[in-house]
């Protein structure tokens, strides 16, 4: 068979590679076997950098995920990417490229990692596009509740903070309260109850504020606010609409 030999693989792979050389740093342009479900590769830039080597997508990450459904137009719409790439030791600048410092000689090994990126980010893509865009609409709508009910609070969105040594991320920091919006799975409780926890442990001051989204089923949503509920505030949508009152802005 003419296809099962190396020499083909090498040639169908998906890897492709070529210099640009207008660019006044020395540059690859690098094309990826990993692709989107709409089939646009992952691609991205090797620039030298004295004895190192800057990794950089330029961007072609994001724009490849808006074009095909995923909706990033807001910053804090970001998050979910931005934790993924961090995971891999990579992060995301203010213009929303992908990229890290990898040193030359270690270029090898650090394909791997890219790899394992891309097809993260891929996997992520997949997940958002079946949700559809509701994780968006709840921040979004948590958002304009918030403003609406405290219009000269403080609010500033995709947070960062330290508990306990520990790096996590809110949606909102609302005054002094830190506030994240949730669909009701366990998955998603889960992983604010181990920032509750360690909030609860933390020397820092902090408020927090967890929003369940009910819309679609709130005897599901009711359920997980009564786990989330015995560690931190705890309230759905609806009852955030409806009920709750600020007292002193």
């Amino acid at each position: 068979m003419d296809s099962l030999n190396c020499e083909f693989l090498r040639a169908n792979n998906g890897w492709h590679c070529h210099p640009l050389p207008d660019r006044v740093e020395e540059t690859l342009y690098v094309c990826t076997p990993i692709v989107l479900e709409g089939g646009k590769p992952l691609d991205f830039f090797l620039i030298a950098r004295g004895q190192n080597l800057l990794f950089t997508d330029d961007c072609l990450t994001m724009f490849a995920l808006g074009s095909e459904g995923v909706v990033l137009d807001k910053r804090h719409h970001w998050r979910g990417l931005q934790n993924l790439v961090e995971r891999f030791d990579f992060y995301m600048t203010e213009r929303g490229a992908i990229e890290t410092l990898i040193p030359a000689n270690e270029l090898a090994w650090h394909f791997n990692r890219i790899l394992r990126m891309f097809s993260a980010v891929a996997g992520w893509q997949a997940d958002k596009l079946e949700q559809g865009d509701s994780d968006f609409w709840l921040t979004d709508e948590v958002e304009r509740l918030l403003r609406e009910k405290a219009p000269t609070r403080q609010l500033v969105s995709n947070v960062h903070v330290t508990l306990k040594g520990a790096p996590f991320d809110f949606d909102f920091r609302w005054g002094t309260l830190l506030v994240d919006a949730l669909p009701p799975t366990a998955r998603a409780v889960s992983s604010r109850l181990r920032k509750a926890i360690l909030a609860a442990q933390d020397d820092a001051d902090l408020g927090l504020l967890f929003i369940i989204d009910d819309r679609e089923d709130r005897a599901k949503a009711e359920r997980e606010q009564a786990v989330l509920g015995q560690v931190a505030d705890t309230t759905t949508l609806s009852d955030f609409a409806e009920r709750y009152v600020v007292l002193q802005d």
